[in-house]
């Protein structure tokens, strides 16, 4: 297959699969939140929020490692990939068990300590998973790991009206969680080719956590942006004497953080795993990889339009449509949670124009700056504010986060800042326009016009600013520079 032909192959397949587990992950969201009451759902959402934290704090992206090192394909190599991610799970297990029951006191529910220590077991489990599905991805074999993501959120999305309806509490959401893991970590060596085994090499080891330190520091910082918000809607009735937010407010919040989120996951999932390796060949050639990088930009600003608009428009209606009405207090905040999300889809770009260049660093500084947002989310807590500011911090802070990516991109590697701003402009102005707009009153027919002129006036705003935009894709697609022929030899 040729290189056009493999990468057009792996867009396709990437976004059926992301489709396909964005839409498990929905589906469930929806069960749990229409079967249990807000208040249970906010017990659930501490669930998540638990087993993220050690999943993100001790994240070394051994699979990123696999995919970007040049000798990643090395079986020893790999086995020692396996080996410290088994040493990770095993770890994050330990200290889960441990932290159960003050982590449930600390969230106000101490009747569900049970469910708590049973969350351990999920990194235990996806740490024996196989990591032959990142290797398959440095050829742009995406097939393996769309499978295994894909049947095993349709096996658990089967399974969670059956459970909720059965359950009707917070009990549900633990076991689909463990389901999960069980069924990724089966379906990892039922896909895989080579054995599995674990390889002890000394200098492996070590450049595992070379690579890995800054983004482990990264994934203490993603805790902060992705659940940080939510931590503190979560425990701040036990810290902050005049906050006014309970249980209920956090599976509101949570709701609407998960039906903005989920889109955005989407595409950022399928742009780290068909842009890295396509950005990562042209490392060695520095023309090819701007006009890569350029295309990657400008899909992704357009993307960032797409998702963000719909929800600033007409997201108080999308709430209780779908969740139903015992969570319309969603529809006061939903919108910024839109730019938020639709800014952090644009950041995806220069992220992963740094990780292409072995800059692992920039996502770590950048989301240093995202989490400064936290400032302002404490003080909106401790003051007794509304959710809709703590919305509005986190959409500052990623604003603020993809300027620091987008400044440390061209101070590190010389690529020119224009590149990234100008197709963001467009965005950020249609996002502008839907904020002002969102202020009216309209009827659902007029928002439904009003965001569609919006998003053609994005795409037409691309189509006229960046005549190039056909070339870069092409450039994209050819992958035929010989100096990135031999880089992919290499990788």
């Amino acid at each position: 297959m040729t290189a056009r032909k493999a990468f057009l192959s792996g867009a396709v397949k990437l976004g059926a699969g992301q489709i396909v587990t964005q839409l498990c992950s929905f589906v469930r969201s929806v069960v749990l939140a229409r079967l249990i009451s807000p208040e249970n759902f906010g017990i659930a959402a501490t669930f998540a929020m638990t087993y993220a934290l050690m999943e993100m704090v001790s994240n070394v992206s051994a699979q990123t490692l696999l995919v970007q090192a040049p000798d990643g394909d090395d079986p020893s190599f790999q086995g020692t990939g396996h080996l410290v991610i088994a040493c990770r799970g095993m770890l994050s297990a330990t200290v889960l068990f441990v932290l159960a029951s003050p982590l449930s006191l600390l969230f106000g529910v101490p009747q569900a300590r049970w469910a708590f220590y049973w969350i351990a077991a999920i990194p235990l489990l996806r740490g024996f998973a196989h990591l032959d599905l990142s290797r398959f991805q440095r050829n742009m074999r995406f097939g393996p790991q769309i499978a295994v993501d894909s049947i095993s959120g349709l096996l658990v999305t089967v399974l969670a009206w059956p459970l909720a309806a059965w359950l009707r509490n917070y009990a549900a959401m633990l076991w689909l969680l463990l389901l999960q893991a069980a069924f990724y970590a089966i379906g990892s060596h039922v896909v895989a080719e080579r054995r599995y085994v674990w390889t002890r090499r000394r200098d492996y080891v070590v450049r595992f956590l070379v690579f890995g330190w800054p983004l482990l520091i990264n994934g203490l910082l993603m805790y902060g942006i992705l659940q940080g918000d939510r931590f503190v809607i979560g425990v701040s009735g036990r810290v902050f004497p005049q906050s006014t937010f309970t249980l209920t407010d956090l599976g509101i919040y949570s709701v609407a953080f998960a039906v903005t989120m989920a889109p955005s996951t989407l595409f950022t999932n399928i742009a780290n795993s068909l842009f890295l390796p396509v950005l990562a060949r042209a490392q060695a050639a520095p023309e090819q990889f701007v006009r890569r990088y350029m295309a990657c930009a400008q899909i992704l600003a357009f993307a960032a339009a797409v998702i963000a608009i719909p929800f600033i428009v007409a997201g108080h209606w999308i709430v209780p449509l779908v969740y139903g009405p015992k969570y319309s207090a969603a529809g006061v905040f939903i919108g910024w949670l839109g730019a938020m999300w639709g800014t952090r889809v644009f950041r995806t770009a220069p992220t992963q124009a740094a990780l292409a260049l072995g800059d692992s660093r920039n996502s770590m500084i950048a989301n240093m700056a995202r989490t400064t947002a936290l400032i302002g989310v404490l003080i909106a807590a401790a003051t007794g504010s509304g959710l809709i500011w703590i919305a509005i911090c986190g959409f500052l802070g990623e604003v603020l986060a993809t300027a620091v990516c987008i400044w440390r991109l061209w101070a590190r590697h010389h690529v020119a800042p224009g590149l990234s701003l100008a197709p963001f402009a467009v965005s950020g102005m249609g996002m502008a326009v839907a904020l002002v707009a969102q202020l009216g009153t309209f009827s659902r027919i007029s928002t439904l016009v009003i965001g569609v002129v919006l998003l053609a006036t994005c795409a037409g705003t691309m189509v006229l600013c960046f005549p190039d935009l056909r070339h870069n894709l092409r450039g994209l697609l050819r992958l035929s520079s010989p100096q990135v022929a031999a880089q992919s030899a290499r990788l």
